[in-house]
């Protein structure tokens, strides 16, 4: 079996195969045999009519699955002998039978450009402290605050930034387009663009009991995502709306202090200066995560060299089109009809097919890194991937795996991990040099 294959583009293969007349005898024998033994011919058992008969009655099915057979080993071949990453199937353009019993089968496919690196001595990362800040551990502190703080009644004071409002609402529109509207209990605190900015300045500066009024008009655009005056999350256009609000209640949030207790009630027996140093720990080891994902990037640019790579247009649309279609259905799980949503749908779809080509070209240069560096990743490597996914979602493992096998995902998790082993053989020397 012979075979030629040209570029018509860096990521377009074209394939000429030629199959010579005895692998054609050979294939054909396997596959009249195969019929033989499947054939179901009235005055014969399965499997024993005669096979000139069989020959007879399938030729045109059996010289159909001869020629599928004949393409599927060129295909094979190709991609054994040629170590090419292919990116889509095998697109026939022609198939024929030539004199002497030959077959010859001509297509194309998409391929991932080949790549050219260059040396990593020049590579240096960009500088990136993973030490937490004073500051930093203050953030840290406070979000654990804020999960334990109480909300406590404000007496005697007007309302103000911060402040949780709880208030009732009427609204109308005098000039017609909409029903009146009211809400018994609606909350929201002040400063938090939570409720409309013409409410929030109604309601700021007055106390429990008091009744302030409001009104606003919606001009052309559609609003959402609005806590009073809603319909269905959106307000008509071009409406005056005016609200009374009656302030029911104020509450002022209130954190705990940093104390020995305060440590216990998150979990830390040991007291406040161990949560501390946890969170010192915790703190560290995020940025070292966020530390990794800069210098990968810088590894890609390092190795791009400057250059942008061409890429096969099949899994860029394919992988486009699926980030549009995750988004849309995310809209639709939130209740927003994604037809009547306001997104500019052609722009998002320029921005995703540049994030997918940024992602496809990294990992096409982290691919080659991986090969250059002759990194292997056993089917045991794999297994224990996905073993800790199938923990981490809460699935079984034996679930995940098989899943995975169907729509070939273990290789997928195969050529990622190679190429991370490869990112981290590489950053290691400098985490090394840093001592971090």
């Amino acid at each position: 079996m012979g075979y030629e294959i040209e570029r018509s583009t860096p990521c377009r293969v074209v394939l000429t195969n030629t199959v010579g007349s005895d692998e054609v005898r050979e294939e054909r024998e396997h596959v009249v045999a195969d019929f033989v033994r499947a054939a179901r011919i009235d005055g014969f058992r399965k499997g024993k009519a005669p096979r000139a008969l069989v020959e007879r009655r399938f030729a045109t099915e059996i010289r159909e699955d001869l020629e599928e057979h004949l393409t599927r080993r060129a295909w094979e071949q190709v991609r054994h002998e040629e170590k090419l990453r292919v990116a889509s199937p095998l697109g026939i353009r022609e198939a024929n039978w030539l004199e002497g019993g030959e077959f010859r089968v001509k297509g194309e496919f998409d391929v991932y450009p080949e790549v050219e690196l260059p040396g990593l001595e020049g590579f240096a990362p960009p500088a990136f402290e993973i030490v937490p800040t004073d500051e930093d551990l203050t953030g840290a502190m406070l979000q654990l605050q804020e999960r334990q703080a109480v909300w406590e009644p404000v007496e005697g004071e007007p309302a103000g930034d911060g402040m949780l409002v709880e208030a009732e609402v009427h609204g109308e529109f005098p000039e017609g387009g909409g029903e009146p509207f009211h809400e018994e209990r609606s909350l929201f605190q002040l400063g938090q663009d939570e409720v409309y900015p013409e409410i929030e300045g109604a309601v700021r500066g007055h106390a429990v009991g008091e009744e302030v009024t409001a009104e606003r008009t919606i001009g052309e655009e559609v609003t959402a995502d609005r806590t009073i005056g809603e319909e269905g999350g959106e307000e008509r256009r071009g409406t005056r709306t005016s609200y009374r609000v009656r302030i029911k209640s104020l509450r002022r949030k209130r954190l705990p202090e940093v104390d020995d207790g305060f440590a216990k009630s998150v979990g830390v027996e040991e007291g406040v200066e161990t949560l501390r140093a946890r969170l010192r720990e915790r703190l560290r080891a995020q940025k070292a995560d966020r530390r990794r994902d800069a210098w990968r990037e810088a590894l890609i640019a390092h190795l791009a060299g400057g250059k942008v790579l061409d890429l096969p247009e099949g899994p860029v649309r394919e992988e486009t089109r699926r980030e549009l279609v995750e988004f849309a259905q995310s809209l639709a799980g939130r209740g927003i009809d994604p037809e009547r949503a306001k997104v500019d749908w052609e722009k998002l779809e320029k921005d995703v097919r540049s994030r997918v080509e940024h992602r496809l070209r990294g990992e096409t240069l982290l691919d080659a890194l991986a090969e250059k560096l002759g990194g292997e990743v056993s089917d045991a490597d794999v297994d224990h991937e996905v073993e800790h996914q199938a923990a981490r979602i809460g699935v079984p493992f034996a679930e995940l795996r098989g899943n995975l096998a169907k729509s070939g995902g273990l290789e997928r998790v195969g050529e990622v991990l190679r190429r991370e082993r490869a990112v981290d053989e590489v950053l290691g020397r400098f985490v090394e040099k840093s001592g971090a």
